[in-house]
C-alpha cells in the first residue's frame, strides 16, 4: 500500500509517501515555516515528485489530526479531505502524540511524548509498547506527575527542560527524536479507514480562537 502521510500539528509542516506500514520510505519532506497553508500542498507535490509516484498512485491519504496547533491540524484535516474527495482514496488518521512517540519507541519500551501547547502547558501521552498508556493530558509542565523514570521526548520536552527533566531522561535538544514526523504517523497508525465525517481534530482543549471570543464577547464570530 502507498501511503501519503500528512501533519502541520507544530510549527513543521511534514509529508511522507511510504509503503506496508514505513518499512519502505520512498520520501519525506519537513518544512519549518510560518503557516501550513502556503507549505503543505507544495511538500505533497515535492513529495510525489521525489519519489517518483503521482496521485493516482496514492492508495490511502493518512492525516495527522493532532493535538497541536489548531489551524495546521484544520488545514490537514481540510486538504486531505479535498485530496480524497477528487481522487476517491480511502482516508485514514492518527494522533500527532502517537507519531511522536513512534521512533522513540525502538529505544526505550516507556515513552512521554510531550508537545508544546502554548499558553504555558503541553499534550502528554505516554506509551509502552503495547501503545498509548494513558490518556491525553493537558497541564502545566510543572502539573506533570509520572513514575518509573520514561523517555520524555518532543518539542514541549525541549521548551520545559528544566521542569520535566524530574521526570526522566531528555534526549539533547537537536536530536531527531523530538520532532513529528510523517514517517511516524505511518508507522504508527492502523489505518483503519474513516469517513470525511470522522476526520476531525483531537483538540484536547478549546480552540485559541473561542478563547478569545469569551475573554471578548463583543469580537465578530
Amino acid at each position: 500500500m502507498l501511503i501519503l502521510a500528512l501533519d502541520a500539528s507544530t510549527p513543521v509542516t511534514t509529508v511522507a509517501l511510504a509503503r506496508d506500514s514505513g518499512r519502505e520510505v520512498l520520501a519525506e519532506i519537513s518544512v519549518t515555516a510560518s503557516g501550513a497553508s502556503e507549505t503543505l500542498l507544495p511538500a505533497v507535490h515535492a513529495a510525489l515528485h521525489l519519489a517518483g509516484e503521482d496521485l493516482g498512485s496514492v492508495e490511502r491519504v493518512l492525516a495527522g489530526v493532532g493535538p497541536g496547533t489548531f489551524t495546521g491540524i484544520r488545514i490537514v484535516a481540510a486538504t486531505a479531505r479535498a485530496l480524497s474527495s477528487g481522487t476517491g482514496i480511502p482516508l485514514s488518521k492518527n494522533s500527532t502524540l502517537d507519531a511522536l512517540a513512534a521512533p522513540a519507541l525502538a529505544f526505550s519500551r516507556d515513552v512521554l511524548a510531550v508537545l508544546d501547547a502554548r499558553r504555558g502547558q503541553v499534550f502528554a501521552r505516554r506509551y509502552s509498547e503495547a501503545g498509548p498508556a494513558t490518556d491525553i493530558y493537558c497541564l502545566r509542565p510543572e502539573e506533570l506527575s509520572v513514575e518509573g523514570g520514561p523517555f520524555v521526548v518532543g518539542d514541549g520536552a525541549v521548551r520545559y527542560r528544566g521542569e520535566l527533566s524530574r521526570l526522566g531522561r531528555i534526549p539533547p535538544d537537536g536530536s531527531p527524536l523530538h520532532s513529528v514526523t510523517a514517517v511516524g504517523h505511518v508507522i504508527s497508525a492502523d489505518l483503519t479507514p474513516v469517513s470525511p465525517e470522522e476526520l476531525v481534530p483531537i483538540y484536547v482543549r478549546e480552540p485559541d480562537a473561542e478563547v478569545r471570543r469569551v475573554l471578548n464577547p463583543w469580537s465578530r464570530p
